[in-house]
Parts: structure tokens; sequence; C-alpha cells
């Protein structure tokens, strides 16, 4: 009886141990089978003339972003791309296609192609931005799939320069229930083409109750685009893995510039909302 007890259990762990290696051996399976997956490394992009250079051609990546367990692509993947109807720029205006066949290829061994448009640097308009947005829509290998998160590039022609300039700004900044949390004078730093840095982030920098949130640069970068602030996700003052985002307008006529930022999550609340305006002296 012993005997029969002790064969039945060592055939009950050889079971387990044989559907344990099945599964692995399946689940290892499905990793390998897994489609590559296509898409844009970046959604966004600014293209920014002020004056007529001619014809410039820019080049935007569409890369193997994952799948079959990280192996090269064995055979040519061929993407299809259209026009969204979202978009507002025109070919033969803001742009032109270098191919118009409507397809791009990754070629095999490869992990990206390079999407390439001729930009007409002096057809931008110097008023309003206008946009491209190119969408993939498929691929030609059943082993390939067009990511649903990567799958949009919005391409955005600028025009018009910034206002923004670097002289000292009267700023105060206000929390959600109107009390000033920030006030005093600071300079905005020019980073690049249409893209600043400020001195402060909401209650933090030089001038605030906050102090410097243990960073020496409180600030946050914005773009101005034709006087309509972006202000990009980024970690509060370089440092913290708290977010900073907002909009905001620049007077046309003054030159002031206004601001809601929003730092997430804060003190203990899922966000905290600043008006920040910045008067120039």
């Amino acid at each position: 009886m012993k005997n029969t007890l002790k064969i039945l259990f060592l055939f009950i762990i050889g079971s387990t141990i044989l559907k344990s290696c099945i599964v692995d051996d399946e689940i290892d399976l499905k990793l390998d089978e897994s489609p590559y997956v296509i898409g844009f490394k970046n959604d966004l992009a600014a293209e920014s003339y002020f004056e007529d250079l001619g014809i410039i051609t820019a080049e935007y990546a569409i890369d193997v972003l994952g799948g079959q367990d990280g192996r090269l692509i064995e055979n040519d993947i061929q993407i299809s791309y259209e026009v969204s109807s979202e978009s507002t720029a025109t070919e033969g205006e803001e742009f032109n296609f270098v191919n118009n066949s409507g397809t791009l290829t990754i070629p095999a061994g490869q992990e990206f192609t390079i999407f390439p448009l001729e930009i007409n640097t002096g057809s931008l308009d110097p008023n309003a931005p206008t946009e491209l947005i190119i969408k993939l829509v498929a691929t030609s290998d059943d082993g390939s799939i067009v990511s649903s998160l990567n799958d949009e590039l919005a391409i955005t022609f600028v025009g018009c320069q910034s206002t923004v300039d670097e002289p000292e700004y009267l700023i105060e900044t206000l929390n959600a229930s109107g009390q000033v949390v920030t006030s005093g004078t600071e300079s905005i730093r020019f980073i690049d083409v249409n893209v600043f840095k400020t001195g402060s982030s909401g209650p933090f920098g030089p001038n605030s109750s906050q102090g410097t949130a243990g960073s020496s640069d409180t600030g946050f970068t914005f773009t101005d685009i034709c006087g309509d602030i972006t202000i990009s996700s980024q970690n509060l003052v370089g440092l913290y893995s708290n977010q900073t985002s907002g909009s905001g307008q620049v007077d046309p006529e003054t030159g002031d510039i206004t601001m809601t930022v929003i730092i997430s999550p804060l003190f203990g609340e899922d966000q905290a909302i600043y008006q920040t305006t910045y008067t120039k002296l």
C-alpha cells in the first residue's frame, strides 16, 4: 500500500513538472510569435521658419517598436499612410511629399525607416500655424501591426516668430483660492526657436514662500506658437516626478503673458492650479 502511494505521489509530481514546462514553453512561443509593432518614434514635430530659405527636407522616424521578442525583421515591411482630415496644412504650399506613393518600407534587418518631407520655408503662414497630420493605417506583413498609440505624427508649420523676449517681467502667481503665492520680478530665458524657460513654477521659485524646492533651477519650459503658449508635461523644477503642464497666451499688443500652470500631484491633491501673469517692465 505504501509503495502504491509512493508511486502515485511521484506520478503527480512528475505530471505537475511536465505541465509547468509545457506552460513555460507556450509562453515563450507566444512571445516569439508576437507581431512586430510599427509606429512613429515621436508623435509631435514643429518646423519653424521666419524667412524664405527655399525647400528644406525634414526627416521623421518610423520605428519597429517591439514584437518577436526583439528579433530584427526578416522580411521587408511596407507601411501605408494617409493624411488625416483634421490637417490644416496644404500640399504644395507648406510642404511637398518626397514620395507620393502613400507607402514606406522598413527593409529586412533594419529597425526603422525615414519619412521624408519637403518644407517650403517661404510659404509658412506668418500669422497662424498650420498642421499636417500623418496617420499610419496598415502594414503589408501578417506578422506586423501598426501601434494604436504611435500611429499618428502631427507636424506644425510655424511662420510666426515669438514676441516673448528676455527683459524683466513683474510676476504674480495666484493659487485656486486667489491667494498670492509668488510675486516679484524675474526674467524669461530663451532656449530655442519659440521655446523659453521661466524662473519659477507655480509656488516654487526664488520669490516664493516655497523656496527653490531643492533645486537651483525652478522654472519650466514652454513654447509660444503665434501667441498660444503650451507647457508640455515635465518634471517639477526638473527634479521631482510631479508633473508640470499648462497653457497660456501672449498679448500681441503689450507682450504681457498669462499662464495656467498645473502641477500634479501636489500638497496631497491630485493637482494644484496656479494663474500666473507676467507683465513686461
